[in-house]
């Protein structure tokens, strides 16, 4: 899932796979919590700023019935009443995603904890919304918790509580959408861990447009809102209220994190990796020699593939096909190109026309260019979705290497899960100090 820019649209190929969901695998249902502090420990590192992750199929994987929601790494963090060690509750199964920013998880899941409000800049509790470019979308209060991810714990960290219901929400939200993602069975996940780019969900290029600050006239609509006799408007909200990055707001080791996944080969039943919090901060999350580094224009790079240009070609409106690295997203997701088709929309497993089926796994390569004239080539292989979602012997896993799909029209290169696959990707926070040596945050690396 990919957060948007300047116009606080939220862009996500990841919801490709959400509409799936409902095709066929996703994972839905359960998840469970804990009323003790869990400090959690890793798959692969070791430390105190490491958490583990894993792509296991999602909470209903291990369920009867259950489905799988393929290539989507999950992690627990355990939310506190601010300044309590007791009131907390553990949640499994957050979606880890380097393409948004902020916690956002269900009312059901910290009702029990009675988190105080954050208000808007006009004194009025503060709702946020999430759309989706699928039509789908999230709502709910902001409240603030205590965030402890491994051992580490972001303080007062303002959170998204996703309401369970759907009444009240406003229109310039839902945007005529009946898909409210206020489940976990909707969204496949118990929440989402967005460990992205910006330090606020609304906060961009070293600003931020939802800020009483911003010399705007008026609040940017589907983001924050004041309610008030049933009825919702937009509303500007400080900075330090906003949804918030919680890597960001940990004491230390804030300033970006790594991703670290195994290699996969073909398919497997489930792998685990780390989330390293921190970039050139402790002696486990240096950059490594041979990692390139990516500065963005509109926080994407461009992407080459088979001739096609996929990268900002305004930065005055960010218009054009950017790339991005997104962990939120279950595929590899690129405009089509002739040696690809697209899967049938009618199988066994449901409509896969999103996803590519190629008459045997194809290798493929692409370019990926940063504004800093970095460039380096990158393999990668697609398989035949429909071969992997229907046979007996890798229907069930969780973890596929060659997952591909088609974008929308107007998006460039989504590095999706697969991508991390082998690959330790390291994600700086824009505005954060980084290692010596290093271009100003926002980046990506390699």
């Amino acid at each position: 899932m990919q957060s948007g820019s300047q116009e606080i649209a939220v862009r996500s190929v990841c919801v490709l796979a959400l509409v799936i969901v409902a095709g066929f695998a996703a994972g839905c249902g359960g998840g469970k919590s804990s009323s003790s502090l869990s400090t959690g420990s890793s798959g692969g590192a070791a430390g105190s700023n490491v958490l583990s992750i894993a792509v296991d199929g999602g909470p209903a994987a291990n369920q009867a019935n259950g489905s799988i929601y393929e290539n989507a790494a999950f992690a627990s963090a355990t939310v506190c009443a601010p300044g309590s060690s007791s009131n907390c509750v553990t949640i499994d199964h957050l979606l880890v995603d380097t393409g948004s920013t902020g916690l956002r998880v269900f009312q059901s899941e910290v009702s029990a904890l009675n988190l105080p409000a954050v208000n808007a800049a006009n004194g009025s509790a503060a709702y946020n919304c999430v759309s989706f470019v699928d039509g789908s979308f999230m709502w709910g209060p902001v409240q603030q918790a205590d965030v402890t991810m491994g051992s580490e714990t972001a303080a007062k960290a303002p959170i998204q509580v996703i309401s369970s219901s759907s009444a009240g929400v406003p229109a310039s939200c839902s945007n005529g959408s009946t898909t409210n993602l206020n489940t976990a069975a909707l969204l496949g996940a118990n929440g989402i861990l967005g460990v992205g780019l910006e330090p606020t969900d609304c906060f961009y290029a070293g600003r931020s447009a939802c800020d009483p600050s911003s010399g705007l006239t008026t609040p940017p609509s589907s983001a924050y809102y004041t309610c008030s006799g049933g009825a919702c408007n937009p509303a500007f909200v400080s900075v330090a209220s906003q949804i918030a990055n919680p890597v960001a707001l940990l004491p230390k080791d804030n300033n970006g994190v790594i991703v670290e996944l195994p290699a996969v080969s073909g398919t497997a039943r489930s792998v685990s990796g780390s989330l390293i919090f921190g970039i050139g901060t402790e002696s486990n999350n240096q950059l490594a020699s041979g990692a390139t580094i990516f500065t963005l224009v509109c926080n994407d790079f461009t992407t080459v593939l088979d001739g096609q240009s996929l990268g900002i070609t305004n930065s005055g409106n960010c218009s054009g096909p950017g790339s991005f690295i997104d962990s939120g997203s279950n595929g590899l997701f690129f405009p089509n190109i002739p040696k690809l088709p697209q899967c049938p929309s009618s199988t066994p497993a449901g409509d896969l026309s999103s996803f590519y089926c190629p008459a045997a796994t194809e290798a493929l390569s692409a370019t990926n260019q940063g504004q800093n004239g970095a460039s380096k080539n990158t393999s990668f292989s697609v398989a035949n979705a429909e071969d992997i979602f229907t046979s007996s012997g890798t229907s069930s896993d969780a973890a596929i290497s060659g997952l591909a799909g088609t974008n929308p029209s107007g998006v460039g290169f989504d590095w999706g899960l697969p991508f991390f696959f082998g690959v330790n990707v390291y994600n700086a926070i824009d505005t954060r100090a980084v290692p010596s040596g290093a271009p100003a945050a926002p980046w990506w690396a390699y």
